[in-house]
């Protein structure tokens, strides 16, 4: 079970470190958020994420302390050669690692995955304790045993978003169960949805007639997305109503742009343009959200804490969710939302229709969920439990090794005594 915040706050100078950034990461825009509201609060950040467009564009070091370094991103595959060239960076990684750690003092080493826990051994080597984010769903093994005995080893507490994270990681290490925080991510700035921002024009890029419906799913063309329940759903919902229309905004992984394909061939084959359409990823997401009648995220896979969840409900648009993951614990069936199995398209479409023919009742959703977000959800409230976690860990830290300094000055002293 998930611990609550504690109230200790210190001013540590923190390590952030991911082998991973993108512009459509909501992990990463989650560390960007989280590294700029501890930093609000007397934290001193230093982020070191990889050497790429992307690092520069979130992590600028006109704003951040940041250290771009070339590394290689762990991945889940069973191709050797990307194992190999990931051990292979490794040790200049951790030599790169211990170097900051040494020459910028560093209090303590926050990384932001599971997979980036050569960070972890880097502070474990250096006597700095450490804290990892796990915003990963339950990955498969052998990769989970693994990981979880590096945790094992170098984490002195686990942050996760969401209770269904920390279900799996108290289910499979009992043992880290007392390490968990419950943090929820907040990956966005509140105040780019102070003031509401028109959707016209994203709705006259598309063309839509004046009384069409628009359905919208962000996120990154990959399977486990459910672009294809979401595809086959809509399929069903255009045979009922022809003014229903939808959009797929989000673009390929790199490694994965075979599933990207896969995702566009099924759109094309069973709801071709302009009854839906395939847009890449967007900036301006706000006004997708005000031009989007519902927003719909399906994943298939037990989705940690998604972020495309908050923001249309943050706009005061009705989201249909796939009942897994930390989904749940962000809508309220009925009341905020609207929740359905995951992988099952003849429930999502029958979800999306309902919805449609009824602005009332989705409005009336919308508009709950923005409240609730708005009074419930405190950005505020996860960087004062970050600093306070900080401040925890580095004092037991400090604790232990002052003990220890303690018990060999009486070992000493016992065996002066003895030899006298």
């Amino acid at each position: 079970m998930a611990a609550p915040c504690l109230q200790f706050e210190v001013r540590p100078r923190v390590l952030f470190f991911s082998t991973y950034v993108s512009r459509e990461s909501g992990a990463s825009h989650a560390l960007r958020m989280t590294v700029r509201r501890v930093a609000a609060r007397g934290v001193k950040p230093v982020v070191v994420v990889p050497d790429a467009e992307d690092s520069y564009e979130l992590f600028p070091t006109r704003e951040f302390d940041a250290v771009y370094l070339r590394m290689q991103r762990p991945r889940r595959t069973w191709d050797p050669r990307i194992h190999a060239r990931a051990l292979l960076a490794s040790p200049g990684t951790l030599r790169s690692l211990r170097r900051l750690i040494r020459e910028r003092g560093i209090d303590l080493v926050h990384f932001n995955e599971l997979t980036d826990c050569i960070a972890g051994l880097a502070g474990k080597s250096c006597g700095v304790p450490c804290v990892c984010h796990v915003r990963t769903a339950r990955p498969p093994n052998p990769y989970r045993w693994l990981l979880l005995a590096t945790v094992r080893r170098t984490a002195d507490a686990i942050v996760v978003p969401s209770l269904s994270t920390a279900g799996w990681i108290g289910a499979d290490a009992r043992d880290l169960a007392g390490r968990i925080r419950l943090v929820y991510d907040f990956a966005f700035d509140m105040k780019e949805y102070e003031h509401p921002v028109s959707g016209l024009a994203f709705r006259h890029e598309l063309g839509l007639p004046a009384d069409a419906v628009l359905v919208t799913l962000v996120s990154k063309l990959v399977l486990q997305k459910g672009h294809q329940c979401f595809i086959r759903a809509a399929e069903k919902v255009r045979k009922s109503g022809k003014n229903i229309y939808f959009a797929l905004v989000g673009g390929p992984v790199p490694g994965h742009e075979g599933e990207a394909a896969a995702i566009k061939a099924l759109a094309e084959k069973l709801v071709p343009a302009p009854a839906l359409r395939i847009l890449g990823p967007r900036a301006d997401l706000p006004a997708v959200y005000s031009a989007s009648d519902l927003v719909v995220h399906c994943p298939t896979y037990a989705d940690p804490y998604p972020t495309v969840v908050l923001l249309p409900m943050l706009a005061g648009r009705c989201v249909i969710g796939s009942s897994i993951g930390g989904i749940p614990e962000q809508i309220d069936p009925g009341k905020t939302g609207v929740l359905v199995p995951a992988d099952d398209p003849g429930a999502l479409g029958d979800a999306i229709l309902s919805l449609a023919r009824d602005a009332a009742k989705r409005d009336a959703l919308g508009a709950a969920a923005q409240q609730k977000l708005r009074e419930s959800f405190a950005p505020e409230t996860q960087s004062r439990c970050l600093s306070a976690l900080y401040g925890e860990v580095i004092e037991r830290r400090m604790r232990r090794k002052q003990w220890g300094l303690e018990a060999a000055r009486a070992r000493k002293g016992l065996s002066e005594r003895d030899a006298s």
